[in-house]
């Protein structure tokens, strides 16, 4: 289990050791070919397979089944970032641009946010 491999990890640089530990069993992705993101994802490659979005797609993906395996994302700020991607995307596919547009006229995004007492 992951916990496991970072304890392990951990007792292995506290008693003097790098930390290495290749000789433990690496972690295998399986992967549901029935799954509708997996048939999603290969719709995208067959349409586009060196597109952004393809990418992007596949990465997070990942990234998701490995956290849900309990491990660590390996770049925090990246996993972030395509999740609001697609939060975004699919905020303006289901909300007309239009209205989105609307909703935003009165922000003034050079103005600190002022926090609200209640």
């Amino acid at each position: 289990s992951p916990t496991m491999q970072r304890y392990m990890k951990a007792q292995s640089v506290a008693s003097g050791g790098d930390g290495n530990l290749d000789a433990m069993n690496q972690a295998i992705l399986e992967i549901n070919p029935k799954h509708p993101i997996v048939k999603d994802l290969e719709k995208m490659i067959k349409t586009d397979k060196e597109s952004s979005k393809t990418k992007n797609f596949a990465m997070l993906m990942y990234d998701v089944a490995s956290l849900t395996g309990g491990y660590d994302v390996s770049d925090a700020g990246s996993f972030a970032q395509r999740v609001l991607t697609m939060m975004t995307s699919k905020a303006s596919e289901d909300v007309g641009d239009d209205e989105v547009a609307e909703d935003n006229h009165d922000i003034d995004e050079d103005k600190p946010i002022e926090p609200e007492v209640l």
